[in-house]
């Protein structure tokens, strides 16, 4: 796949506009407009809980759902569309907003998404699409003249990345008080994609001799994987996960990681390097490199454009530019696939149709999104490892550990985002927590509406000691 900056194409720009209900939309100079007369070139946003209201009890319109999740709604499919079963971005799309920080305001929702907007396009990018589009759009605009280019031919075994990792509880069911510090990558996997020389014409993987001096390498930015067979050291936390034989579209939390026992697989050099570290025995099997060209560091000018904004934007701005960094990851994981359209009949009961995807515009490469991956849990298992019994909970890029001045990350990498004088932990991933001076706790329950986190976490909360 090979992508050159567009020198002369005008990119559109997008009003913007809140749905109110399914018959009224608030545009960005305060007037309400119907819905079915939309102004061209709107770009309209919606909160998940109002579309679900709409889909659900009241059976309006049409969703487009994509790995389970509903992405757009629109009251109808245009009728020069329907024989294409297609669903072309236009102006009564409704983009679905799924974040949890999502402010109840309207006018704060609007205000958020218009200087957003302004950020995107000062920079020549574009909110046409998804968040993912309007990331690879800003990524573009930094190519200047050169030309970006993923391999043509992989590594074998590597067709989809594993994904975060997600470390044991010390206890679930439990109240911890103390005093508490989360420790957080800070912009994970935008800052790791900016250090990663990666692309250009004829850039290619390449395999090398087991004893390259791979330290150096990684150091420089090249992507290696290394095919190893491990002996395991009997541990607490396994290393290095066992890949899925298939991609799954979803992310799961049923990911193995061996704490003994012979293993053999191909994983990232940053996690063999773990495993060594910890203890185990690697006996090297083959080695890859991805050989840049060009540039080498072809996301450097992308990832400056994105820490402005989360450093200049205020407010729920500031959340969206932090989506929009995080998102260019998913773009090169996205699966070529169709998604599911679900359309409402004349009846009120709903019609399953697939929606082709669009092959030219999908921006694949499975490699690159794993290397990632592969570069974060290595991260967090040398951390959680270092920490010891200081750990309580952790996942992804940050975890929550009791405060000892005395001890210190494994590298500069690590930052303080939160501190905390309680933690309830239900499991891996559910938790609240109490921040000093605030008598009422935050909330962290994934899959939940925001609105409904406080009741679902109380509830069962009280259920199980009940």
């Amino acid at each position: 796949m090979k992508v050159e900056k567009p020198l002369s194409l005008k990119l559109p720009h997008r009003d913007i506009a809140i749905l109110l209900d399914e018959k009224t939309i608030l545009l960005e100079d305060g007037t309400e407009w119907p819905y079915e007369k939309t102004p061209v070139g709107t770009k309209i946003y919606a909160s998940k809980k109002l579309i679900k209201e709409i889909w659900f009890q009241k059976k309006l319109g049409e969703v487009l759902k994509y790995d389970g999740d509903i992405i757009k709604w629109r009251i109808k499919c245009p009728d020069r569309f329907k024989s294409r079963i297609s669903w072309p971005n236009n102006e009564q799309e409704v983009t679905v907003v799924n974040s949890r920080s999502f402010p109840p305001d309207i006018e704060k929702q609007l205000d958020a998404y218009i200087e957003w907007r302004d950020w995107v396009e000062s920079y020549g990018g574009n909110i046409v699409g998804t968040m993912s589009s309007t990331s690879w759009s800003l990524f573009k605009t930094t190519l200047s003249t050169g030309t970006w280019e993923t391999p043509y031919i992989g590594v074998p075994g590597i067709d989809h990345p594993i994904g975060g990792r997600v470390l044991p509880c010390k206890s679930t069911w439990t109240s911890f008080k103390g005093d508490f510090i989360q420790w957080d990558l800070y912009s994970a996997y935008s800052r790791k994609l900016a250090g990663l020389a990666f692309g250009g014409t004829g850039s290619k993987w390449k395999q090398i001799s087991i004893r390259a001096n791979f330290d150096q390498l990684v150091e420089n930015g090249f992507c290696v994987y290394i095919k190893a067979r491990l002996y395991l050291r009997k541990s607490i936390l396994g290393p290095v996960p066992i890949r899925r034989p298939r991609y799954s579209p979803r992310p799961t939390r049923d990911i193995q990681y061996p704490t003994k026992g012979v293993i053999e697989g191909i994983w990232t050099y940053e996690e063999i390097r773990a495993a060594e570290r910890a203890g185990a025995k690697v006996i090297y099997i083959q080695s890859y490199i991805h050989i840049p060209t060009g540039r080498r560091y072809f996301h450097r000018d992308w990832f400056k454009i994105i820490q402005e904004g989360r450093e200049n934007l205020t407010g729920y701005s500031k959340g969206l530019a932090k989506q929009t960094g995080n998102a260019l990851w998913g773009r090169y994981a996205m699966r070529i696939r169709p998604a599911k359209t679900v359309w409402r009949n004349e009846d009120g009961e709903r019609e399953w149709i697939k929606h082709p995807t669009r092959m030219f515009k999908r921006n694949q490469c499975m490699e690159l999104a794993d290397q990632l991956c592969g570069k974060i849990r290595s991260s967090l298992y040398e951390f959680a490892s270092s920490a010891d019994d200081l750990l309580l909970q952790g996942n992804t890029d940050g975890a929550w550990i009791s405060n000892n001045r005395e001890w210190r990350p494994p590298s500069d990498d690590w930052r303080i985002k939160r501190t905390a004088t309680r933690i309830d932990i239900i499991d891996d991933v559910t938790y609240r927590y109490w921040t000093e001076g605030k008598k009422s706790p935050t909330y962290i329950v994934p899959g939940i509406n925001i609105e409904f986190t406080e009741n679902y976490f109380d509830r069962t909360w009280e259920a199980h000691f009940a």
